[in-house]
């Protein structure tokens, strides 16, 4: 299987699919044939829409770092006949320097963030180990490997998914289990229309390639939650147009 069939029929279980580059995602792996289970938080018209075009796309609303929903999440892409990936899209960030973040700023981010993927991963791997074969797509950012001044708690977060996937791997890679960090930097979508110009102007002088489009890295993540993906485990790739400092 190359290509669009590599996801012809795969059963996608998507966080953060709402709006933005999780949105995009699931977009993506509708057109080339995947089923979709896609998680959101907060009412999205958007994701509504694009359900009403595809009958093979299935809503599942809740908070994924709630125990309860990161099972059922699970449970649904499960009721569809297996599990083929898992892709941990959601993520938020409260940005502030760090001698004025407040804890309460610090807990959200890292409950979210990275409790809510060691949820889904417990849950999902359990499948995954049934049916012995699986894979996991956790989405970092630039921010988890160079830092950014500001994001200490959604920096701290997101390197936590890097240990995660990691181990994880290590764990279970005897059961067909594989797992990849994907870690954009600055893109045209989500987080990234919401910062201040001038920082989107620094950001983007420090990429080689410039602000990164939502819609390629869809495509990457999409590509690594495919069968032709099968022999990519245990790293993070950095898809942020060569960004430096």
């Amino acid at each position: 299987m190359t290509g669009r069939d590599s996801l012809a029929g795969r059963v996608v279980a998507l966080t953060g699919a709402g709006r933005g580059l999780g949105l995009q995602i699931a977009g993506t792996l509708l057109d080339r044939g995947a089923r979709v289970v896609a998680n959101y938080r907060t009412p999205s018209p958007d994701l509504d829409q694009l359900a009403e075009k595809h009958p093979e796309l299935v809503l599942h609303q809740g908070d994924i770092a709630v125990e309860e929903t990161a099972a059922d999440l699970v449970a649904t892409a499960r009721g569809l006949g297996r599990l083929d990936a898992l892709i941990h899209n959601a993520g938020i960030a409260r940005d502030q320097l760090l001698v004025r973040m407040p804890v309460e700023d610090w807990d959200e981010v890292h409950r979210v963030n990275l409790r809510g993927a060691f949820l889904l991963s417990k849950y999902a791997v359990r499948v995954m180990m049934r049916q012995r074969y699986g894979r996991i797509v956790y989405l970092s950012s630039g921010a988890a490997i160079l830092g950014n001044a500001g994001q200490a708690a959604y920096a701290a977060s997101k390197a936590g998914l890097h240990g995660l996937s990691a181990t994880v791997a290590q764990e279970y890679r005897g059961y067909g289990v594989r797992t990849v960090v994907l870690a954009p930097g600055l893109l045209d979508t989500g987080l990234g229309e919401a910062l201040d110009p001038r920082i989107v102007r620094e950001k983007a002088e420090r990429s080689m390639l410039g602000i990164g489009s939502g819609e390629r890295i869809a495509a990457t993540a999409a590509f690594l939650a495919s069968a032709d993906a099968d022999y990519i485990n245990a790293v993070v790739i950095r898809a942020d147009g060569g960004l430096v400092y």
